[in-house]
């Protein structure tokens, strides 16, 4: 019996014999090899099992005469070429499938389906890095770009939070492919001071997304307006459409003569929002900071209805586009208690609603928490991967947006 294998099946399987460099494909699953993943599970189970690589003549005894072809090139590029043209058929059988559903199918069905599959496919095109410590000139240059844009950029590679408690503490800054979590108990105040966050990034000059899940784009709007103009529009009045016509224009003119987009997206409660929607909306706007209100009202992108497995593939497929679009994403997440009555202090980083994933995939996790029955708001760094741990207090006014670092 002789089995053909197609042209990068049979390259992969070539090189990984002459070259014994199996590590290339360990980490593979065999639907890649398509109808040959029986070869490719034999050779990956007979490395695990005795630490080498069969010849050609023990895979040709146990599968027959395998025709492989003369190949020079590491295992590594022809994986990457096989990995390419597995990805590029799938999406093209997908997007057939698709065209035909929409026959019978309602078009919103068929594309909730369609970004599920190509969802699916996103594993395939994402490789390992490997970096080598004693490679000093690469370090060196990577410092020496650091330093250029650091020193471009107030002293901090990233975008800093505009609080000196924090700042001193968290030394990167907000920086590309940074995955920080604002956590606490329902209304304590993380949504208001996420929104303070994204204004201060606005003010050095970056460009902000917020995903609103809670409010629609307009009452987000307002308070963000609110917080901006630091008392001179009330919340309240802004709510009700209360306020000066002329003095606002002025105000807006002046505030927003010359700066960067703010955008705010909101799904008004008629779709479920994935990493999926929230990638085109970034490929759209080309945002330097995406805030996400709140993690439990989104769904992967598998839209799995079990909570658990959901927010633990939430949090790792935020975590991968933030670092595949090279910018810093804020995510809020609730937290739970089993007793309601004692949520006077911050909450840890263990009660992140129904996820432990996120307390290992977040770069900065800080809880926020509004004590009851004052108007001071406590901050808690819970998990700092480029510093130390903080802690601050401020004296916030909801209604005027004010918020004041404080001592108390």
């Amino acid at each position: 019996m002789t089995v053909e294998v197609s042209n990068h099946e049979a390259s992969v399987i070539a090189s990984v014999c002459k070259n014994k460099d199996v590590h290339a494909i360990l980490g593979e699953k065999a639907e890649v090899f398509g109808a040959y993943g029986d070869v490719f599970e034999f050779i990956r189970e007979y490395y695990l099992q005795h630490k080498a690589v069969p010849e050609v003549g023990l895979i040709e005894a146990k599968f027959g005469q395998v025709i492989l072809p003369e190949t020079s090139a590491p295992t590594a590029f022809h994986m990457e070429e096989l990995r390419r043209a597995y990805t590029k058929t799938r999406m093209e059988n997908i997007m057939l499938k698709a065209g035909l559903a929409l026959k019978d199918r309602a078009p919103a069905d068929v594309l909730a389906q369609l970004q599920v599959s190509l969802s699916k496919l996103g594993q395939y095109t994402i490789s390992a890095r490997d970096l080598s410590l004693i490679d000093i000139d690469a370090a060196a240059e990577h410092f020496d770009e650091l330093k250029k844009i650091a020193d471009a950029n107030d002293g901090t590679p990233g975008i800093a939070t505009g609080f000196d408690a924090i700042d001193s503490a968290y030394a990167t800054g907000m920086a590309a492919g940074h995955y920080i979590v604002l956590m606490g108990y329902t209304g304590r105040g993380k949504s208001m001071w996420s929104g303070l966050l994204a204004i201060n990034a606005w003010l050095q000059g970056r460009k902000v997304m917020v995903i609103s899940l809670e409010m629609s784009p307009e009452e987000y709007r307002e308070r963000i307006y609110t917080m901006m103009a630091k008392g001179l529009f009330l919340m309240s009045d802004l709510s009700r459409g209360d306020v000066d016509p002329d003095e606002f224009r002025t105000w807006a003119v002046k505030m927003f003569k010359e700066r960067n987009d703010f955008i705010v997206v909101s799904n008004q409660g008629n779709a479920n929002v994935t990493p999926n929607m929230i990638q085109a909306k970034i490929d759209h706007h080309r945002p330097d900071l995406v805030v996400l209100d709140y993690l439990q009202l989104m769904s992967d992108n598998a839209e799995q209805s079990a909570m658990t497995p959901r927010m633990m593939a939430l949090s790792r497929e935020i975590k991968l586009m933030a670092v595949n679009n090279a910018i810093p994403i804020i995510a809020i997440t609730a937290v739970t208690d089993e007793d309601n009555d004692k949520r006077d202090a911050p909450p840890l980083l263990s009660q992140v609603a129904w996820s432990k994933a996120i307390e290992y995939d977040a770069n900065l996790a800080i809880a926020i928490h509004a004590h009851t029955d004052s108007d001071i708001v406590e901050l808690a760094g819970r998990k700092n991967r480029h510093g130390p741990l903080f802690g601050c207090f401020f004296k916030v006014n909801f209604n005027s947006g004010i918020w004041e670092e404080t001592f108390i």
